[in-house]
C-alpha cells in the first residue's frame, strides 16, 4: 500500500465516516493506522469522546476486463475458508 491509497483512504474516511454514538467526523489526526498487510488496512478512529472504533478497509487494484469476467471457484472459496478458520482472536491478525 503506497503514501497515496493511504491518503486516499484517510480523505474518503475524513468525509464519509463519524463516530457511530456522537456522529462527529474524525479529524486526520485522530485517524490511526495499526497495520497494514497487503492492500488490507486496520485502522483505529477516535472522536475523543467515546470508545475508538477499529476499521478494516481493503483497497482494490485495478481490475482489467479479463479479471472481472473470471467466476470465483469452489477452491478459492475452501482456501479463504481454510485461512480464516484458523484465526482464533483479532490479536492474530497483526501478528
Amino acid at each position: 500500500m503506497n503514501s497515496n491509497e493511504i491518503q486516499k483512504i484517510f480523505q474518503t474516511i475524513r468525509k464519509k465516516i463519524s463516530c457511530p454514538q456522537c456522529g462527529k467526523r474524525y479529524d486526520y489526526k485522530n485517524i490511526h493506522i495499526i497495520k497494514t498487510v497487503g492492500n488490507i488496512c486496520f485502522l483505529q478512529l477516535e472522536c475523543g469522546n467515546h470508545f475508538p472504533t477499529l476499521a478494516t478497509v481493503a483497497v482494490s487494484e485495478a481490475i482489467d476486463r479479463e479479471q472481472k469476467n473470471k467466476q470465483i471457484t469452489a477452491d478459492e472459496i475452501l482456501a479463504a475458508h481454510n485461512v480464516l478458520e484458523k484465526i482464533k482472536s483479532i490479536e492474530e491478525l497483526f501478528k
